[in-house]
């Protein structure tokens, strides 16, 4: 069989041709001339890096499908037509032909759905066959022009494609085009994240909030400028970044609270123990010095000051609470419930420990007493 020669620039190859039926097989046939149908060597699934062993037909005229075989039945053979597509191109459409036998053992057949730019896919006992109904390449280089699908899905087929044909210029100058859209898609949806993340920023009112929403804003904003040498929103977003820079540096000046009248001190402290964990506390005034031991933070050992919420005066029940670890508005630190028959329950959620730790009244207190208590509280706080 001869091969017609291929149009300059051409990297899909044309099929093999023959005037004349002389070796079994599947043709396809146009003004009296034969192209052969080749096996398909396809392994897997589709992919657009499967077509440089794939010939084609001209489709610029009418066409028959040929099939040269001995005791050929239809029953036995399927045909496809199958999509150069981005987003389903492993979709196949099963065809029927219109069948007329010509001559002992050859039979021709029409296909009114197959269609220029489609392949040909035929199937049988033997073997996986597969033919362009028109060039392949030029038909992607057509799909690659006019496709609506999302940019990053077609720069990907680009990419397959010029592993079928790594000489097609057309294709190669295409995949530059793409990879400018597929920038501009991405910077565009990770911009979008930028404004999310600085609309939550933005909303909060209070610094310890807002300092930790502004390291999302940063981390994103950081990501987007790697994307590019000059995204579009480099300017803004260096703006954005200069100024959450400066609140975050702006630090607020600290008014400590003045130390509480020592003359209010109790004359005893109060200890409870739960596991490893030992809480000291002892009332001045309204206020309550409560420190923690055997947690292992940094706010072991450290002296806290807090207000006593009273929850029921018929229980005694009542809760803690500090906003002197920051970011943690009104931790409730040490809860008690009076269950009315001289027992009780109590309950500790230790600074930045976030299981619940139950203690009891304990009598093992060698270390605290009401002035050292005091004294540690006032050194922190000079």
């Amino acid at each position: 069989m001869a091969q017609t020669p291929t149009s300059s620039g051409e990297t899909s190859q044309l099929a093999n041709t023959s005037p004349q039926l002389s070796e079994y097989g599947y043709y396809i046939m146009v003004d009296s001339t034969f192209y052969a149908i080749d096996p398909y060597p396809i392994k897997m699934e589709f992919g657009f890096n499967k077509l440089g062993g794939l010939k084609y037909v001209p489709a610029d005229k009418d066409f028959k499908v040929v099939v040269y075989r001995p005791k050929w039945h239809y029953e036995h053979t399927s045909f496809f037509a199958q999509d150069l597509d981005i987003v389903n191109h492993d979709y196949t459409n099963r065809i029927e032909p219109k069948i007329v036998q010509v001559a002992e053992h050859v039979f021709e057949l029409e296909f009114p759905a197959l269609k220029k730019g489609q392949l040909l896919i035929i199937r049988d006992y033997n073997n996986l066959y597969g033919i362009g109904i028109g060039s392949i390449s030029d038909t992607l280089v057509e799909l690659f022009n006019t496709t609506e699908a999302p940019a990053y899905a077609v720069l990907d087929n680009i990419k397959k494609a010029l592993k079928s044909f790594p000489n097609n210029i057309m294709i190669e100058s295409l995949k530059g085009v793409w990879e400018e859209r597929a920038l501009e898609e991405k910077t565009g949806k990770v911009w979008k994240t930028v404004q999310e993340k600085l609309a939550e920023y933005e909303a909060r009112d209070d610094r310890e909030g807002k300092l930790v929403l502004a390291d999302d804003v940063l981390h994103e904003i950081q990501y987007y400028l790697s994307l590019d040498e000059n995204p579009p929103k480099k300017e803004e977003a260096e703006k954005i970044t200069a100024e959450i820079e400066a609140f975050k540096n702006d630090k607020p000046e600290v008014v400590k609270e003045p130390l509480p009248d020592m003359s209010l001190l109790a004359e005893n402290v109060v200890t409870y123990s739960g596991g490893s964990a030992t809480l000291t506390m002892v009332e001045i005034g309204d206020d309550v010095l409560v420190r923690f031991r055997g947690i292992p933070n940094e706010y072991d050992g450290v002296v806290l000051r807090h207000k006593k919420s009273i929850q029921n005066e018929a229980t005694g029940s009542f809760t803690i609470q500090t906003n002197e670890i920051k970011g943690q508005e009104n931790w409730n630190t040490f809860s008690y419930e009076n269950d009315g028959w001289g027992g009780g329950s109590y309950f500790a959620y230790p600074p930045l420990i976030n299981d619940k730790a139950y203690m009891y009244p304990s009598a093992d207190n060698d270390s605290d007493t009401p002035m050292k208590l005091y004294k540690d509280y006032s050194k922190q706080n000079n």
